[in-house]
C-alpha cells in the first residue's frame, strides 16, 4: 500500500484501487499535497500562551487516538488560540511527533483548537479530505521513520507533508474510495461497541446468578 524511495521529502502514497492509469486508461497524474490542501503546523501551548478573559477549548496529541476516535472532551482554558490551529468539519489533524495515523474530523462541536505538536490539514475543493486521510493514514508512520532516520523519536516535518504526491483521480472516485475507507472505520468501532456491551450484559448476568443462588447457598 505504501511505496516510498530514499529522498526525504519525495514520499509517495498508494492504494490497492489506485493505478497509474484510470478505467478509461487516462493517466492519473499526481501533485504535491502542499498545493492541495492548507497545512498549520501548531506550536502553542494553553499554559503558555497570553491570557484573554474567557476560555477557549483546546485538543493535545493524547486526546487523538486510533479510528478517528477523540479521547477527551476537549479542555477549557484561557490561552489565547493560534487562529490557524481552529480544527473544522473536514481537516485532518496528524501528530508531528511518532505519528502511526491520522485522524479525520467528521464533525466538530463549536471553536475547539489544536495544541502543541500537532498539524492541522485542510484539503482545497480539488481533493476529497477523506480521500486525503485515508492516503495519510496509509503512509504516515513510514513518512515520519523516512524523515527521522537515527533519530529516537520520529517526527514530520513540513516540507514532507507538503511534498506527498497525491494521485489525481476523478473526484468521483475520490469520494468512492474515501468512503469506503471512513465508513469501513465506523463499522468496525460499531462491531467494537456491540462487543462491549455484550461483556456487559453478560457480566451482568453472571453477577446476578451469584447473588441469587450463591447467597442462598452460602444462607
Amino acid at each position: 500500500m505504501y511505496n516510498g524511495n530514499e529522498k526525504r521529502g519525495k514520499v509517495s502514497f498508494c492504494f490497492f484501487l489506485i493505478g497509474a492509469n484510470d478505467a478509461d486508461g487516462i493517466m492519473v497524474r499526481d501533485r504535491k499535497l502542499g498545493e492541495l490542501a492548507d497545512i498549520r503546523i501548531c506550536t502553542g501551548s494553553p499554559g503558555k500562551t497570553r491570557r484573554q478573559d474567557f476560555p477557549v477549548r483546546w485538543l493535545g496529541c493524547a486526546d487523538f487516538l486510533k479510528n478517528n476516535m477523540i479521547a477527551l472532551d476537549p479542555r477549557e482554558y484561557t490561552g489565547f488560540p493560534d487562529p490557524a490551529c481552529l480544527i473544522r468539519s473536514g481537516d485532518i489533524v496528524v501528530k508531528r511527533i511518532a505519528p502511526t495515523f491520522v485522524n479525520y474530523i467528521d464533525e466538530i462541536d463549536g471553536e475547539v483548537f489544536a495544541g502543541n505538536n500537532l498539524i492541522v490539514i485542510t484539503p482545497g475543493e480539488e481533493v476529497y479530505s477523506r480521500y486525503v486521510a485515508m492516503l495519510l493514514n496509509e503512509g504516515i508512520r513510514s513518512l515520519a521513520e523516512s524523515d527521522s532516520v537515527g533519530a529516537v523519536m520520529k517526527s514530520v516535518n513540513r516540507t514532507s507533508l507538503e511534498n506527498i504526491r497525491i494521485p489525481c483521480i476523478p473526484y468521483e472516485k475520490q469520494k468512492l474510495v474515501g468512503d469506503l475507507w471512513y465508513y469501513g472505520i465506523e463499522l468496525e468501532k460499531k462491531k467494537d461497541r456491540l462487543a462491549e456491551l455484550e461483556t456487559i450484559k453478560n457480566n451482568h448476568r453472571i453477577k446476578e446468578y451469584v447473588e441469587t443462588y450463591g447467597g442462598n447457598q452460602n444462607g
